[in-house]
């Protein structure tokens, strides 16, 4: 796992997508997984009332939002070089677990990949402010 801050081109880029998080100073944890040769940035966040994350801190709701997932297309222009700060507590709580969240992670991916294909309510209702909506070509799902 990798810690990463997200590019001023890349928030640009994506401006029009109204999921993406877009809060310039979130850090996110890139994941190099080999679905499809995709590399995914997972952001890190506060608050989160859902069952698609890995909880880092259980008082506060904090963690790896596996539902606002973001595909890396060009790592030179959407990877800013600045070192993000974790707290030290989830920095704990995330050390050695590259396992359980990529393996996560690519459960949710299929999960919400057979949802559009099967073009499945679901996607309305559980994949609503999915920001995988974005990349569907990338999925290929176009």
């Amino acid at each position: 796992m990798k810690y990463i801050f997200l590019s001023q081109q890349f928030y640009k880029d994506y401006s029009h997508c109204s999921e993406i998080e877009q809060k310039q100073s979130r850090p996110y944890v890139m994941l190099v997984i080999k679905i499809d040769n995709l590399i995914f940035a997972l952001p890190m966040r506060s608050h989160i009332k859902h069952n698609y994350a890995f909880i880092t801190d259980i008082t506060c709701g904090c963690g790896i939002d596996y539902s606002k997932a973001v595909v890396i297309t060009d790592q030179k222009l959407y990877i800013d070089n600045k070192q993000p700060r974790i707290r030290p507590n989830e920095y704990k709580a995330l050390l050695g677990k590259e396992y359980i969240i990529t393996k996560q992670f690519k459960k949710y991916l299929s999960d919400y990949k057979k949802a559009v294909s099967a073009k499945s309510e679901r996607v309305n209702s559980q994949y609503k402010y999915c920001t995988l909506q974005y990349f569907h070509k990338e999925l290929g799902l176009i």
